[in-house]
């Protein structure tokens, strides 16, 4: 882009008229006016017709209407390689933005004509145009703006050496390549530290001590899962045995078998007692046919019946000794069995006594481990807790925020130029005596040049006295914008708690660092009190119930315990079917004994019957004795036919017994078992319901879920790590690689063009800013901001025509405006910088305002003129 005219119409001075800068050459085009004629207004107009928006209505706008008002307006017009157009604006009242090409035909309005300029501009005022221009005592090479103003010119520089290195790839330099290497920095501090360890508080060292964490809870957990799958196992194996048993079938088998051995033995044992009976009826009909024998045949026989009735009471009596000897030898067999079962019932009552207690004390012994650990988070949570509130609270303390240091350092930017601005306005007087005699100012003889800022008097001795006033422009009162600007930047530091602006940032960056801590430990709080603190002291609390003091582990033998109890039981169940079986016998003997009386009383009264027999009238007696005869004959084969027929029928009560004893021994073993395994499986049941209180199998479901998570986790920040590391490696390789060839262009075009002022001169660029930093004269670097402002404002001028001749190669020429520009240089310097104004406007256009019109007079070029007409 070229201009070729510019037209000013209501703005500022020229109040209802059109000033005209026209025939803008190719080279140097100088407008060289005195002060106040309005060339920083034709500068400040096209500033705001390339970068105002027509509606705004901003102080840059608001400064170009008149006194008197009414609406500014301004043309440019510019040749592009497309053709020549002209770009016109108008603010304030009934604002327009227009483009028209050369034919007078309107190729963009309003809005549409904003975008074609934002187009044309290449990025706005911090763009190449907005580089390119130097606004009156302003000859840095970094904006006068913000901090977001002068990134976007370093983006612009960035941008343009990335066009210009050739083929270089742009993550190598630029900003993209800072952006990438400071992201990667910072993501790698969060995780490591500069040995590569994991950081303390970081995400990859969080994400390992919580697996470790996890490992050792998970080991813990899969223990008690473990125990608590053997007592659900052992549940269900003794709730199938005890539903077999108590099932209605087996039941009903055991009871209808009860029932048949008991009908079995009391018909075995109601047909015994009828054999009995008809035994002892037939023992009788036998007696009374052999005394009736006896009494018939002669009565000498009474007394061998008598004698044999004696005989037969005497077996009665031995056999009913016998007898009781044996029913006392049974109960006494009873009692001890009852002995025997008793004492196998309390060895079974204290085995399983031994395995609950051994198995409560397990438990208290788990709950112990998991309080230790619970106790152990509780503290360091509360720690963490104690952390974050002081990290707060300092962080509270420190009242500065980000936008009272940005307005700090706007007040300290505006201060400094304030400070320059005045610092370029100052009269330099230079004294040559030839005598003796000195100039006097305030009674002190001047001997250095003097640096006038403000009207001064001058004592002249044998001449009088010297005025001097270096001047001001009207309508800005410097030194009370400078005085303003002291204020307004020490308010500012106020408001900060600062004395200085570095001091402020310092502070601001002690606030952030505290809320940054603060929230580090909230997040490891979280990490360990997910649910908070009090659910943390809650869960502690109950673990220490279930604990019930127990600190250590108790080592018990659990299968030995449970073996122990099942002999215990197994010889409880012996002594109980022997007490049975033993009862049974002494219930037989007793029989044996009700039976052996019966005996013996009959055969009493048979001796009895056979003495009242003896004593009768012997005749009637043998008459009697004949018919008794005949009787009890009969009633003999009677009672021998019966007693044969019972005897051939009779059951075997022994056989009858054993069946009965065996059905009562296997229903009251079958009630056994099933009381035993019901007991059993309470006793399991409540096992299984502490454990499931815990939520063991849910928790280490959780926790190897959450550990698989972690170990992934801490996989993934280790290898974001070495990525983060290899990435900063590559790219730090890849920078050194790539810096010259950035640097490269900037100073093929800076070397010429330093030679011109400074012989075998060489200026060191900063990687970031890609700016000189430092100028090598005589093989000594010299910083910058030591220089002379003459040295470094000449650098900044080369350093922008430098830049001006990129952009040309790049393909983007751009004008190059000069607003009072050079006001620190001397006699010889300033000719060397018009020779290298010279050197790049072969190829480039440059506009020079100024009003040092002698200075500039060896400049050359083609000199404007400003054409005024009234509207």
């Amino acid at each position: 882009m070229k201009l070729r005219a510019i037209t000013l119409t209501n703005v500022r001075r020229f109040a209802g008229r059109s000033a005209a800068l026209e025939a803008i050459g190719d080279g140097i085009t100088v407008l060289a006016e005195c002060n106040e004629f309005g060339k920083s207004t034709f500068f400040d107009a096209l500033h705001a017709l390339f970068f105002e928006k027509h509606r705004s209505s901003k102080q840059a706008v608001k400064s170009l209407q008149p006194h008197s008002g009414g609406a500014p307006e301004v043309a440019v017009e510019v040749e592009l390689p497309a053709g020549r157009f002209l770009i016109t604006k108008r603010w304030l009242s009934r604002p327009t933005a227009r483009v028209t090409d050369a034919a007078g035909r309107v190729v963009a309005q309003d809005d549409e004509a904003e975008a074609w300029i934002e187009r044309l501009m290449a990025g706005g005022p911090s763009g190449p145009t907005g580089l390119l221009w130097v606004r009156q005592g302003v000859a840095g090479l970094e904006p006068e703006g913000n901090a977001a103003e002068r990134e976007r010119l370093l983006a612009t520089r960035r941008d343009l050496m990335s066009s210009v290195a050739g083929e270089i790839d742009a993550m190598t330099g630029g900003r993209r390549m800072d952006a990438v290497l400071a992201r990667a920095g910072e993501e790698l501090a969060l995780l490591a530290t500069g040995s590569g360890r994991p950081k303390t508080g970081g995400a990859w060292e969080k994400a390992l001590t919580e697996a470790e964490a996890l490992a050792v809870r998970e080991a813990d957990l899969a223990r008690l899962a473990a125990a608590l799958s053997g007592a659900l196992k052992d549940r269900r194996e003794a709730e199938r045995q005890r539903q077999a048993i108590d099932a209605a079938e087996a039941q009903a088998a055991r009871e209808a078998a009860l029932r048949g051995a008991r009908a079995a033995f009391k018909a075995a044992e109601d047909h015994a007692g009828r054999v009995a009976r008809a035994a002892q009826a037939l023992r009788v009909a036998e007696l009374g046919a052999t005394g009736a024998n006896r009494d018939l045949q002669a009565l000498v026989a009474q007394g061998e019946r008598l004698a044999a009735a004696m005989a037969t009471q005497e077996r009665a009596a031995g056999d009913l000794a016998r007898r009781r000897e044996a029913a006392t030898a049974a109960r006494g067999d009873e009692a001890r069995a009852a002995a025997s079962l008793a004492s196998a019932s309390g060895a079974a009552v204290a085995a399983r006594t031994r395995l609950q207690a051994a198995q409560r004390a397990e438990l208290a012994a788990a709950a112990a481990r998991r309080l230790a650990d619970l106790t152990e988070r509780l503290t360091r949570a509360e720690g963490f807790r104690a952390r974050q509130e002081a990290a707060a609270a300092r962080a509270a303390a420190l009242t500065v925020t980000a936008k009272q240091v940005a307005a700090a350092e706007s007040a300290a930017t505006d201060h400094a130029r304030l400070a320059a601005q005045a610092e370029a306005r100052a009269l330099v007087l230079r004294f040559a005596y030839d005598g003796p005699g000195r100039a006097m100012l305030a009674g002190a003889p001047v001997e250095a040049p003097l640096r006038l800022t403000a009207a001064a008097v001058l004592d002249l001795p044998g001449l009088g006295r010297l005025t001097v006033d270096p001047g001001a422009r009207a309508e800005d009162d410097l030194p009370a914008r400078l005085a303003a600007a002291d204020v307004a930047l020490a308010r500012a530091l106020a408001a900060c708690g600062a004395e200085t602006v570095g001091a402020a940032r310092a502070r601001l960056a002690e606030a952030d660092a505290a809320r940054e801590a603060a929230r580090q430990a909230g997040e490891l709080l979280a990490s360990l009190a997910p649910a908070g603190l009090e659910a943390l002291r809650a869960e502690a609390a109950k673990a220490a119930e279930v604990a019930g003091g127990a600190v250590e582990a108790v080592e018990v033998d659990l299968p030995a315990l449970e073996a122990a109890q099942r002999q215990a039981e197994a010889a409880e169940s012996v002594a109980t079917a022997a007490a049975g079986a033993v009862r049974s016998a002494a219930g037989v003997a007793s029989d044996a004994l009700a039976r052996a009386e019966a005996a013996e009383q009959a055969a009493a009264a048979a001796v009895a019957a056979a003495q009242a027999e003896a004593a009768g009238d012997h005749p009637d007696r043998l008459a009697a004795a004949q018919a008794a005869v005949a009787a009890a004959q009969a009633g003999l084969d009677e009672a021998v036919q019966a007693h044969a027929a019972l005897v051939a029928a009779a059951p075997d009560l022994q056989t009858a017994q054993a069946g009965l004893e065996r059905a009562e021994s296997a229903a009251a073993r079958a009630a056994k078992e099933s009381g035993d395994l019901a007991r059993r499986v309470a006793e399991l049941d409540g096992f299984i319901r502490s454990q499931a209180d815990l939520g063991i199998e849910e928790e280490l479901e959780e926790v190897r879920g959450r550990l698989t998570e972690a170990r992934a986790r801490a996989a993934r920040r280790e290898a974001e790590v070495r990525a983060l590391t290899r990435l900063r490696e590559a790219l730090a390789a890849a920078r050194i690689a790539a810096r010259e060839a950035y640097f490269g262009p900037v100073r093929q075009e800076l070397a010429p063009l330093l030679a011109i002022l400074h012989e075998g001169a060489d200026l060191a660029l900063d990687d970031r800013s890609l700016l000189p930093v430092s100028l090598t004269r005589d093989g000594q670097p010299e910083p910058l901001e030591i220089l002379s402002g003459g040295t470094a404002e000449q650098i900044a001028i080369l350093t922008r025509l430098a830049f001006a001749r990129l952009f040309a190669r790049s393909g983007q020429t751009v004008p190059i405006i000069l607003d009072d520009a050079l006001v620190h240089s001397d006699d010889d310097r300033i000719e060397a910088m018009f020779t290298a104004l010279h050197r790049v406007a072969r190829d480039q256009q440059i506009l020079v305002l100024t009003c040092r019109q002698r200075a500039f007079a060896s400049l050359g070029g083609t000199r404007a003129e400003v054409r005024i007409t009234a509207v």
